[in-house]
């Protein structure tokens, strides 16, 4: 049965992905959320944009929250009372279901790490080093627990660097250009850092270009009846490299591998800028979008 009213303690990536399906599946959502925004790790403009979209499918969402009080099932019924920073007195939402998505933490503390001398960091993370090897000579950690990476295609690749160096290669985790998705529908792709922290980078001499494109203008995403969100691309000024891209919208978490391919081959902006794209994508705009590359200010 499904829930009749689900409330999500959490509104990052799997509070807003479960929210969602949860809502088109029929149940009355809230999301409720501690930071100022949703999905915090993204910029605020990217966000703002992702709770509209949502609000307008009829998910109710609240942010800057701090809950008060769980007060727990009453017969069919729960209780969540959380105070806001724009209410004088606290808010009640009643619903008949509550998930709790607000983060995860290793749970080291029931593997006996310490018979074997593996050590931890503060938070109960194994540390390892550039190939994945633990402080013990033979012991490796591979996925979420090691801090290299919290989804599934990292914990993957964990594996392959091993099996890799096992069998004479030499390949390490240093390095690695991570890329991720929200998937919620449309999706939001990213790799690497997002505009804000590129303008806090600014104040120690690097200089960056950015480009910021609406996926309303792009035909490909018309023809779809997917006009919703936004590409974004920056770039290092000094070396013509991409640092970061953002792709919120129809094909985002597949477009923006491309950012990510070419950071890996160490390659200027100019080579995806002259490449010949096919028509009709929404990859075929990048070209166009890099040709707009201003200076970050």
């Amino acid at each position: 049965m499904l829930p009749e009213h689900l409330i999500i303690l959490g509104g990052s990536y799997i509070g807003c992905e479960l929210g969602q399906i949860f809502w088109r599946l029929g149940c009355a959502v809230t999301i409720i959320e501690t930071s100022p925004t949703i999905v915090s790790r993204e910029d605020a403009d990217v966000s703002e944009r992702l709770t509209a979209m949502l609000q307008d499918e009829g998910v109710r969402i609240v942010c800057d929250a701090k809950v008060r009080r769980d007060s727990g099932h009453s017969g069919r019924e729960i209780t969540v009372d959380v105070e806001t920073s724009g209410t004088p007195s606290a808010l009640s939402f009643r619903g008949t279901h509550l998930m709790v998505a607000t983060g995860r933490r290793p749970n080291t503390d029931s593997l006996a790490l310490q018979t074997v001398g593996v050590a931890l960091d503060a938070q109960g993370y194994v540390t390892v080093n550039g190939t994945l090897e633990t402080n013990v000579p033979g012991i490796w950690a591979l996925g979420d627990v090691n801090r290299r990476g919290a989804f599934t295609h990292t914990s993957y690749q964990d594996h392959e660097i091993v099996l890799a160096n096992r069998r004479g290669g030499a390949r390490g985790v240093d390095g690695r250009i991570a890329t991720y998705a929200l998937f919620t529908d449309p999706p939001i792709g990213r790799v690497g850092i997002n505009e804000t922290q590129a303008r806090k980078m600014m104040s120690e001499g690097r200089r960056f270009l950015h480009v910021t494109h609406e996926m309303r203008r792009v035909s490909r995403a018309k023809e779809e009846s997917e006009t919703v969100g936004v590409i974004k691309v920056l770039v290092d000024a000094g070396t013509d490299r991409f640092v970061s891209a953002t792709i919120f919208g129809i094909g985002g978490d597949e477009i923006v591998q491309i950012i990510s391919a070419m950071m890996a081959a160490d390659a200027p902006y100019q080579v995806l800028r002259d490449y010949l794209p096919v028509h009709p994508t929404v990859t075929e705009f990048f070209p166009t979008i890099l040709g707009k590359l201003a200076p970050l200010v």
